[in-house]
């Protein structure tokens, strides 16, 4: 409150004036605008994007935390954005209009490939003034793909299946890349391959098309550290130039395309047996003697039983199952820190090794485990009495499975410098749709004062 003393003066006829002081009390009231008022009260939002990636339980999310991590970098680009909640298999952002989410959807369609599909849904209707309440739902079904995945190609894809995978269809391919289409590589390609039948551009509507076709085999957990024993490059040709220009295309520092025949061994086996295994690898520029490589190891893998079926009734007559798949080189000493090094068992007796733990650290975890059976048992009585749903658990182990997976991935994107140019390629593009959205805002915002001026002037 504010007391405020004035004094107020009037001039009478004939040149008379009087005046006159009086106290007068103002009160202060604070309120938000209508718009922060409605962005900040609960179900006010009309549009919501779920940004989904679909995998297989264990299978490296890399594709999310990516969008995530480049989300987190712009914050024009998330700018109408109201709240985030995490869900299952991915992310949900809620806003107040349709247009500025199918914004957001188109943005973060340029780094990911993805299948976005609108729907609506009638909340409530006034039939006296014909006016509705809906709600928009903005589904971006993001390929169920990352890089550097394995993944069988069917034989079926180029027969009348969708897919357009073309000379790779029949065939052992790996992930190389992810942006607004899957780039592929042939995983055993032969010593004479031409370049224009070892790649293939997957775009997301002729993946959705031909789904079914596609099988990853291993994700990037599975990988297998090698070393290398001896290069031998392929002949020298036309081909082989090729090659080096599609790699100086796909934007490496130098060519690391080129077709090699490698001789490797287990880097767990290094010293100890004489078996060696050979492959057929693009990666001829970048591997050297003694280097250290992360693949897949074909011949002591496990493989489940619908991947098994896969292999007999997938490939072409002419493919021979390689050894192992050569993935990427690791760089930085030796790169311990790409694998996930929390998971280290002893190799003798087969379990995680001990570490020493203090009494207060044993105190904490005592007092840790109490509270967690309290609330597990307040959570067991209140799904005896109807409330609360299944839904919880799994969204919270689907949460600490991502934040296990950011973690790997800050640890990844230290040693390994592609990741780290696909990340700033991801952060430049949608730094540039954040300055697409200010002159949006700025177009619709000077379009909103011209028409309240033209009503003024009504």
């Amino acid at each position: 409150r504010l007391k405020v003393r004035l004094t107020v003066r009037a001039e009478l006829a004939g040149g008379v004036n009087i005046q006159q002081r009086c106290a007068v009390e103002l009160v202060v009231q604070w309120k938000q605008c209508p718009e922060c008022n409605r962005e900040f009260t609960n179900r006010t939002w009309h549009a919501v994007v779920q940004l989904r990636q679909k995998r297989s339980d264990g299978a490296s999310r890399r594709g999310l935390v990516l969008l995530e991590a480049a989300l987190a970098k712009n914050p024009d680009v998330r700018r109408h954005v109201l709240s985030v909640d995490p869900s299952r298999h991915g992310f949900d952002f809620y806003f107040l209009s349709l247009h500025h989410a199918r914004l957001f959807a188109s943005y973060i369609a340029r780094i990911a490939p993805m299948r976005i599909k609108t729907t609506q849904k009638l909340v409530s209707t006034d039939v006296k003034s014909n006016t509705a309440n809906l709600k928009h739902t903005v589904t971006c079904d993001v390929v169920p793909l990352c890089r550097d995945d394995l993944i069988i190609v069917d034989k079926r894809v180029s027969s009348g299946g969708g897919g357009g995978a073309g000379y790779l269809s029949g065939q052992l391919c790996l992930v190389d890349r992810m942006s607004t289409s899957v780039h592929l590589v042939n995983a055993s390609p032969a010593r004479s391959a031409p370049i224009d039948q070892c790649f293939a551009d997957i775009y997301p509507d002729n993946y959705w098309r031909g789904e079914k076709h596609y099988r990853v085999l291993f994700s990037s957990t599975r990988l297998t550290k090698f070393v290398v024993l001896d290069v031998e490059v392929c002949d020298s040709s036309d081909s082989h130039s090729n090659w080096e220009e599609k790699g100086k295309q796909n934007g490496s520092g130098i060519s690391k395309y080129a077709l090699a025949d490698v001789e490797v061994v287990r880097e767990s086996d290094f010293g100890k047996t004489d078996e060696t295994l050979r492959t057929v690898t693009h990666l001829g520029n970048l591997l050297q003697y003694g280097d250290t490589v992360l693949g897949y190891d074909l011949v002591s893998s496990v493989l489940p039983s619908d991947a098994e079926w896969a292999i007999e009734n997938s490939f072409r007559n002419s493919f021979v199952m390689p050894d192992c798949v050569l993935v990427k080189k690791i760089t930085g000493g030796g790169g311990a820190d790409i694998l996930d090094t929390s998971d280290k068992y002893d190799e003798e007796k087969g379990k995680k090794k001990p570490k020493a733990k203090s009494s207060s650290s044993k105190r904490r975890e005592r007092r840790e485990k109490r509270k967690e059976n309290k609330a597990k048992s307040l959570e067991d009585h209140m799904a005896r009495m109807g409330f609360g749903s299944d839904a919880g658990d799994d969204t919270e182990v689907d949460d600490a499975v991502l934040k296990k997976e950011r973690e790997a991935f800050e640890k990844e994107l230290e040693k390994d410098p592609e990741l780290a140019q696909e990340l700033e390629a991801a952060n430049e593009i949608l730094k540039e749709s954040g300055v697409e959205m200010t002159k949006y805002d700025a177009e619709e915002a000077k379009k909103d004062n011209s028409s309240e001026e033209d009503g003024d002037e009504e």
